[in-house]
């Protein structure tokens, strides 16, 4: 079988092709395209060539893209009509009462991605048991269908109160509006977030419709030149979850594919600590424009059930992920008030930093790496990107140490401490905000640029090991071949556990299971390979938050034990939150049902040969990695050279296509059986 992936990140676009008939595994990196799939379709011409086969011998093709965030982020999603509930007109203007900055005297909220002018009420209402109180006519749909098609909308969204209970009306009016507007997509929240609270129900159903024909079009263009290029094999979309979708599913629920380009990184690196046995580490993916951080804890990755971009609720199952403006290409820069900052501005890949030569001249974190002779002109990509590090000098110069009065070497240092201290408050935001002790986890850096800062950040959080993996660079592209098909589904059960009976929970989560059955049998997933885990909402009654408490599948022995679950769930609020009561009574919020297809997986090819003691270098060069030693000689290393078995004292500098590895003085680095670099503190 032969797999490939491609991720899109804001800088360059990664691919991984495994031929297992040939037992070899086919790398390549090249800048990304924003907005447009040519970068993936030239890569996957290269790849192929390379690996002396045709486009048409590839039998899955996994794709991860950021096409709908950016959407979202630069407010260049669809024009979309909203229909609400009437008296609900300004639910996304006024939004709730959450502040970000508490103590501020005035704030900004950020605008609504429906302003109130394409908002139309709609004369119907339910009461909170679900229980009609004014009938949605067929005159009233109609006029409403009227009304949204006068706007011109390419989406439309409809939120009405209480659908979650009973969705008739939303489906009535999907029916008349389609009927008006043929072609034009419509977003129902009993679909996308059937979950009590209006705000965000309503926020993630325009969020949806928002990006939702962005995606479809992308994914459409993509789907027809992959064609064009004899590419038959199936496309399937990574999706915020970690799981991956068909291109039906993704336009169903667009929203669940914002956070599409990081999750193939985490689901990797729950690989990686199954065969380590490393069950406690960070995942750590720096590229170009961006870092992005999440917890795996006992092996499991953390889930989230709702989290806020850009300010904004979106209440879908994702990966509990970190990201910030901190890449290769952020930007350096001296403030009015004089202080150092690195970001959130970035060069991107167009023009790129200033080292590249095509036109960039501001100072970035990847010029300070030049600067500092961690990254060699010559080495990047293989010298495929020759970098100037004349131009980088410059840059940093005129940018940075002339601005601070400082030396070179003491301004590209400072780039990058202030780089890594975003990053450093970023993974205790991670875990001890969460309550875990992150000296007791290692951090695993990957993309093309995590390797190099990584060692720097684990050593001020005393964090027990630094992970790199065989081909970090392309480490989230060969994360996308490890995902599974998945689907979710939820339903609003706002029970306390003394009035639950077993036969009408029973009963909820075999017919959500059963939907989501059918829906695994459309991707043509055998039923051999299915499975399904049951979750729910939980909460203290009276308590606003709520916390995810697995459950046994219904219908086995024994499954349904109130005290035990509650148990469990108390269990998890004292590991949540540090305290409990386990007398307090507990209470059922959302029933969630999450199925899995399981997907054939290639698997890298194990290395042949073993070695003892310290490898030889093949150069030595000048590196400045702190203060007080300054520029030094320092060992470099060529990863295609490194066997199981080679240990490497620090410093250090480790090469390769995708990346640079730096070991860092009083730190050594063995070499794993499955090639993975494992840097920790010597002796």
């Amino acid at each position: 079988m032969r797999t490939l992936s491609a991720d899109v990140g804001g800088t360059f676009t990664d691919l991984v092709l495994m031929d297992g008939e040939a037992g070899r595994v086919h790398l390549d990196k090249i800048p990304s395209t924003p907005g447009r799939a040519d970068a993936v379709l030239s890569g996957i011409r290269r790849v192929t060539e390379e690996a002396g086969i045709t486009p048409g011998d590839i039998d899955i093709f996994v794709h991860g893209f950021t096409v709908g965030t950016n959407a979202f982020l630069t407010r260049n999603g669809a024009e979309v009509a909203m229909a609400v509930t009437s008296g609900m007109r300004d639910v996304l203007e006024i939004g709730d009462q959450m502040r970000p900055h508490l103590y501020r005297l005035s704030q900004s909220k950020p605008s609504p991605v429906v302003p109130r002018s394409r908002m139309i009420e709609v004369d119907e209402r339910r009461d909170a048991f679900g229980n009609v109180v004014t009938e949605l006519t067929q005159a009233e749909a109609q006029r409403v269908a009227d009304a949204l098609a006068a706007l011109e909308p390419e989406a439309v969204a409809v939120c009405l109160g209480f659908s979650y209970l009973d969705d008739s009306h939303e489906t009535l009016l999907e029916q008349t509006i389609g009927r008006r507007l043929p072609g034009v997509p419509i977003y129902l929240s009993s679909r996308v977030n059937p979950q009590i609270e209006e705000y965000p129900r309503a926020n993630t159903t325009a969020v949806a419709a928002y990006v939702g024909p962005v995606v479809d079009r992308y994914v459409s263009t993509l789907d027809q030149a992959l064609a064009g290029d004899g590419v038959s094999a199936p496309l399937r979309l990574m999706r915020s979850d970690g799981g991956v979708a068909t291109p039906q599913s993704a336009r169903d629920n667009p929203a669940a594919m914002l956070l599409s380009g990081p999750a193939g990184g985490v689901i990797a690196g729950a690989s990686i600590a199954g065969e380590l046995d490393v069950p406690d580490l960070v995942t750590f993916d720096m590229g170009g424009t961006s870092a992005d951080f999440s917890v795996i804890a006992s092996n499991e990755p953390r889930m989230v059930t709702a989290r806020h971009i850009d300010g904004q609720p979106l209440r879908l199952p994702s990966l509990d992920i970190e990201t910030i403006s901190a890449g290769g290409g952020s930007i350096a820069h001296v403030d009015l008030g004089g202080a150092l900052r690195v970001g959130p501005q970035s060069a991107g890949a167009e023009p790129g930093p200033a080292c590249y030569g095509q036109g960039g001249s501001l100072a970035t974190v990847t010029d300070a790496a030049v600067v500092l002779g961690i990254l060699h002109p010559g080495e990047f990509l293989d010298g495929e990107i020759p970098l100037d590090a004349e131009l980088a000098r410059q840059a940093v110069t005129q940018h940075v140490a002339e601005p601070l009065g400082l030396g070179l070497e003491a301004a590209a240092l400072g780039i990058v401490r202030v780089a890594n201290a975003g990053m450093i408050q970023t993974i205790r935001k991670l875990s001890v905000e969460r309550g875990l002790d992150i000296r007791e986890f290692a951090l695993l850096a990957f993309g093309g640029a995590g390797p190099i800062y990584a060692p720097f950040i684990a050593r001020d959080l005393d964090m027990n090991e630094v992970l790199v993996p065989a081909n970090p660079g392309v480490y989230a592209a060969q994360g996308l071949l490890m995902s599974d098909v998945r689907h979710t589904i939820q339903t609003a059960f706002q029970r306390r556990f003394s009035k639950v009976e077993e036969a009408e929970l029973t009963e909820r989560l075999t017919t959500l299971s059963d939907e989501l059955d059918q829906a695994l049998e459309r991707d043509g997933i055998p039923a051999g390979d299915r499975r399904f885990r049951y979750v729910a909402d939980m909460r203290c009654t009276g308590q606003f938050h709520e916390l995810l408490v697995p459950m046994r599948e219904p219908n086995a022995p024994g499954w349904w034990q109130a005290d035990a679950i509650a148990a469990s769930f108390h269990a998890q609020h004292d590991r949540a939150y540090g305290h409990t009561d386990y007398d307090a009574p507990v209470e059922f919020v959302n029933l969630r049902v999450e199925a899995f297809g399981e997907t054939t997986k290639a698997a890298l090819p194990p290395f042949d040969d073993q070695a003892t003691g310290a490898p030889e270098p093949y150069a030595v060069r000048a590196v400045c990695l702190d203060d007080d030693e300054g520029f030094r000689d320092t060992a470099v290393h060529r990863r295609s050279d490194l066997l199981p078995g080679h240990i490497i004292e620090g410093p250090a500098v480790i090469v390769q296509r995708d990346t640079t590895t730096v070991i860092l003085a009083g730190q050594s680095a063995s070499i794993a059986d499955s090639g993975v670099i494992r840097i920790k503190v010597s002796g």
